[in-house]
């Protein structure tokens, strides 16, 4: 009965979100048709929509495989409980009940990571239309062009995979610590092979869009507004 509950709470407030969009819309709709630019609402309706659908199921697919992996019972040798400081459920008992929320959960941080994805629609047009103003910044020799159309679409990028790396990351170790993979004893910290292979190649690649967000971050200097003029100063410079 309470799942039935559940389910209806559910589907009532889809219903709702979703009726709220709708009405939003057609009158969105109504406005373009009026004006005679339908075009550009179907293409800017088009970008949103394959944004949405590219972000989301990329989210949910990297971190619902990567979690699947961690969520697997232990064996061969292991530390038995008793040398475990964190005293946690056993795993087989946890088992049944992170299998059954597994895919549920990671389907709603995929629907969750859609609407911001769909958000960046502007800037992904603005990245695909680039046009050169065939004028170069002093300090890094690039066209306008760049910091106009190309950057901030890198930079919503890499935010977007920092983030998803971040969560699956923690989430990843989360299940390890669970699931016995990782365990912490009077003699240190423990992790099992397949956890610490996992574990350092998602630490791995997210170093490395650590360090893409560094060299970004290099062509913030000539927004600077630190110096007695705006752009990149002697200081920011040096």
């Amino acid at each position: 009965m309470k799942r039935v509950r559940g389910l209806l709470l559910f589907l009532l407030l889809f219903f709702g979100l979703s009726l709220g969009q709708a009405v939003s819309f057609y009158t969105d709709w109504l406005w373009f048709d009026e004006v005679g630019f339908t075009q550009i609402f179907t293409t800017t309706l088009t970008v949103k929509v394959f944004l949405a659908l590219l972000s989301g199921g990329f989210f949910f697919l990297f971190l619902y495989f990567n979690l699947k992996a961690a969520a697997q019972l232990a064996r061969g040798v292991r530390f038995v409980d008793q040398d475990n400081i964190i005293e946690l459920p056993s795993p087989e008992l946890l088992d049944p009940l992170l299998r059954r929320i597994l895919l549920p959960a990671c389907l709603l941080l995929g629907l969750l990571a859609a609407p911001q994805g769909a958000g960046r629609w502007e800037s992904l047009l603005l990245f695909f239309h680039s046009v050169p103003f065939g004028i170069n910044d002093p300090l890094f020799a690039r066209d306008i062009g760049f910091y106009i159309f190309r950057l901030p679409m890198l930079g919503s990028l890499y935010d977007w995979l920092s983030i998803l790396l971040t969560l699956t990351f923690l989430a990843t170790a989360f299940l390890y610590l669970l699931y016995r993979g990782v365990q912490y004893t009077p003699r240190g910290l423990f992790l099992n092979r397949r956890a610490k292979i996992h574990l350092l190649s998602l630490a791995a690649f997210f170093l490395a869009i650590k360090s893409a967000g560094y060299y970004l971050d290099g062509f913030e200097l000539l927004y600077s507004s630190g110096g007695a003029a705006y752009g990149a100063g002697y200081t920011a410079v040096h």
